[in-house]
């Protein structure tokens, strides 16, 4: 049988097995739930199956499983009898998943030649978003124009370069082109997340309340072992606080969003933990012990702490806490770690926060003047932690 998306042949003697690989690359696309079961159940079908125990294994890396190397290794056993381009693939996905700095070049070089392996493409820009620098955002939107002529109308494809067209300032054409992701499936998490951010972005906390509250009427059942459901249900309670609704938008963010009850990933359960309560704090200067859960989450993610989207995050979450052995903790690390632009940005993000919970808003708001918009749009993720860095400046100013 041929993959989807590439038109290439696959090797697995399980036409079965071929059509549940196909449906699980869909459902990791699209933040989806089920995608983990789908691919257990074609390695169980044939449990050489390259491609399938690349996948599985670029689910549990993205979750934390404990015993994920089984599937790099089952992976990487079973391609030495694969086709050229199925080895190909699993080196490169792979590669991105373990050494992503290390891979870019090549995996570049790949889609090159295969310019619709869409899952290689997805983990490529994923990872020039969060570390690609001042210049990601037109670098992430090159790479999907580059192979916008083979995947057209893919709906998963049409999310992310609408996604990238939004980040990169272009609203309209990102805007149209997510609604036509979302027309071709409507249930895709990635897709309906994505206009979200476009909406929050905009300043539109009514419109995209209302966006979400509908979709989840219509797909929530369906969604809720998804990847991005704990993180859709963050932008339903991120608008609901913004419309001033600050009792039920703390509801859902405990309920679905916090460390104990979400269904993401390590780094974006860290974005929706800490940007909730470090605008909760912004907004009400009041500060709240850390719960166990959330501690234990830091304790977690701690190592990357140099890296300034982990800063921003960590330091912003001992802030609420007013927890100044916490911010002491966070400079003492990042000062250990090499000299550069990181280490700079993530020790003026900590200093300007612990200067925030002592008061002193002056040299809070001097710090962050010294972080360009150029460093600014570098410090990973998207335009929302720009935003929030923009709330902590607002704050400074309001109390100095």
């Amino acid at each position: 049988m041929f993959e989807a998306r590439t038109g290439k042949v696959l090797s697995s003697e399980s036409a079965e097995a071929v059509k549940l690989y196909q449906d699980a690359v869909d459902l990791i696309l699209g933040s989806e739930s089920g995608a983990t079961e789908v691919l257990d159940k074609a390695l169980e079908l044939d449990k050489n199956f390259a491609l399938a125990a690349a996948a599985r294994y670029y689910v549990a890396q993205d979750v934390g499983e404990p015993d994920a190397k089984v599937y790099r290794e089952l992976a990487e056993r079973a391609s030495l009898n694969a086709t050229d381009w199925e080895r190909e693939h699993v080196d490169v996905l792979i590669g991105l998943l373990d050494e992503p700095s290390a891979t870019q070049a090549k995996a570049m070089s790949y889609i090159e030649t295969t310019p619709n392996d869409l899952l290689v493409i997805a983990k490529l820009t994923g990872i020039i978003f969060f570390y690609g620098g001042a210049t990601k955002l037109e670098a992430v939107l090159n790479v999907f124009e580059s192979v916008e002529e083979v995947l057209g109308d893919d709906w998963a494809f049409l999310a992310r370069l609408g996604f990238a067209a939004s980040e990169a300032g272009q609203h309209k054409r990102g805007r149209e082109l997510i609604e036509r992701a979302l027309d071709l499936r409507p249930q895709s998490l990635f897709s309906i997340h994505g206009l979200a951010h476009m909406l929050h972005d905009d300043g539109a906390a009514e419109e995209s309340a209302k966006l979400l509250q509908d979709w989840l009427k219509v797909h929530e059942s369906g969604s809720r072992g998804g990847q991005m459901y704990g993180h859709v249900q963050w932008h339903l309670a991120l608008a609901e606080f913004q419309m001033g609704n600050r009792d039920a938008a703390m509801q859902r963010y405990l309920t679905f969003c916090a460390p104990e009850t979400t269904t993401c990933g390590p780094i974006l359960t860290l974005a929706d933990c800490g940007g909730f309560l470090l605008r909760d704090y912004l907004q009400s200067g009041q500060t709240s012990p850390l719960g166990n859960e959330v501690l234990r989450h830091i304790d977690r993610v701690f190592g990357m702490v140099g890296h300034p989207f982990i800063a921003l995050h960590v330091a912003g979450l001992y802030a609420t806490a007013g927890d100044l052995a916490g911010l002491k903790r966070c400079e003492e690390t990042i000062s250990a770690t090499p000299v550069g632009t990181n280490r700079d940005v993530s020790l003026a993000l900590v200093s300007a926060l612990s200067d925030f919970v002592t008061g002193n808003y002056q040299r809070s708001t001097q710090t962050l003047a010294t972080i360009s918009p150029g460093v600014r749009i570098g410090i990973g993720g998207s335009n929302v932690e720009r935003i929030l860095i923009d709330l902590i400046e607002a704050s400074c100013k309001e109390r100095h």
